[in-house]
């Protein structure tokens, strides 16, 4: 592929389906070029005819242009046909409008490109307009995938997000509503760190710990945990690795517990733990530690008398008990559809196994799974299926 400057187009689209075998052979010869330069540089290459802008060559990573390798006996769409050209990203497609009549090379720093059954993709791209011998002019984009980059990105600044709201949820601490804020606090600790428990207990005069909060347990082991209040010795028993109450009855891999200390007197410990084996990070455990500093500074003046405790821990097991009928009544208002497609997800069917089985298209599917998230309140699948078998134990109970 040679470039020079003349005006003037080398051959068209109507010459092109008109050309002679040598010249089948030429553009043949210009796609091995472009396949070689693919194959040594970590680009994608995307060739588009100037005037029409068809789809000359389309090379991945460009997934939604075309599909697969183009070559020089594939038929693409153009303008002068009925359908458009598939240009599924209207960043790009606007980008090469610009470039074909204009001629000024033009860089597009961060698009996004929604592929079928893959989720969003980023790129970016440079398109160049460029006269070619045998294929006229042409707008020649050269693109990279930004995809790890950018969601690495999002989820440093997802962190640092809920990092800040623990911070803030943290310095509301001192109010009167304690059993409230606490459980706001344990919330957001669960959200700040890769963690699934986190449990807030309060050391009364007697040495008992009662628990003041608890976030990833359900209303039934909250109950229970409520009901049997630990002593210091317990605690640092399971510092040192023991199984104790909390580890033993959820099934928990690992768990990280710091004491609250004012003036080094103990007044609480946080717990936090998980039932994978993943561990905390050298900066998890900083702001785990960092919280529990925060947290032992807005509880300083709170009044531990046992009575008191014992008090605020069973409220927040009464409200547990209000949430677990609350949710249940949610359970019970969705739709038939909603509620096989969840169970039918809970055996593990993906969802073009669901859609098949129940004669759907994947994207219906999927709505009937927003829609039975909504009606739930929970923001992904993981937490609807606890929430259902939650559910199910309840009515076993019953």
């Amino acid at each position: 592929m040679a470039s020079h400057s003349s005006p003037h187009r080398r051959s068209s689209s109507a010459s092109r389906s008109a050309a002679s075998p040598e010249s089948g052979e030429r553009r043949a010869a210009d796609l091995s070029l472009l396949e070689e330069l693919h194959a040594h540089l970590p680009v994608g290459v995307l060739v588009n005819d100037a005037d029409t802008r068809e789809i000359l060559h389309a090379n991945p990573p460009l997934p939604g242009f075309a599909e697969g390798d183009l070559t020089s006996d594939d038929v693409v769409g153009s303008l002068s046909q009925e359908h458009e050209p598939r240009l599924a990203v209207s960043e790009l497609a606007s980008l090469l409008e610009e470039v074909a009549l204009t001629g000024r090379p033009r860089h597009l720093p961060e698009f996004c490109h929604d592929v079928p059954g893959q989720g969003p993709r980023w790129w970016s791209a440079s398109s160049h307009r460029i006269d070619t011998d045998h294929w006229g002019t042409v707008v020649v984009t050269l693109t990279v995938e930004l995809t790890d980059q950018v969601r690495a990105r999002n989820l440093l600044e997802e962190r640092e997000q809920r990092q800040h709201a623990l911070q803030q949820t943290i310095s509301a601490v001192a109010g009167q509503n304690l059993v409230s804020t606490l459980q706001q606090v344990a919330d957001a600790v669960v959200s700040a760190l890769p963690v699934g428990v986190a449990a807030l207990r309060l050391l009364d005069a007697d040495g008992k710990l009662h628990l003041a909060a608890a976030a990833g347990l359900r209303p039934a082991e909250i109950r229970r945990l409520t009901l049997e209040p630990l002593s210091e010795k317990q605690v640092e028993a399971m510092i040192e690795g023991s199984a104790g109450p909390l580890v033993r009855s959820l099934g928990l891999r690992w768990t990280e517990i710091r004491w609250l200390t004012v003036r080094d007197d103990r007044i609480g410990t946080l717990t936090v733990g998980a039932r994978s084996e993943r561990r905390l990070s050298e900066d998890d455990l900083a702001l785990l530690d960092s919280a529990a500093a925060r947290l032992s500074n807005g509880l300083e003046t709170i009044e531990r008398n046992p009575r008191s405790l014992r008090s605020r821990s069973l409220e927040r097991a009464r409200r547990s008990a209000e949430e677990d009928e609350s949710r249940h009544a949610l359970v019970d208002g969705l739709r038939p559809r909603e509620l096989a497609i969840l169970r039918l997800y809970g055996e593990g069917l993906a969802t073009r196994e669901i859609a098949e089985l129940l004669v759907l298209s994947a994207h219906t599917v999927r709505t009937h799974v927003r829609n039975a998230l909504r009606r739930l309140g929970v923001s992904s699948r993981h937490e609807a299926l606890a929430l259902l078998e939650s559910n199910a134990e309840h009515h076993f109970e019953i």
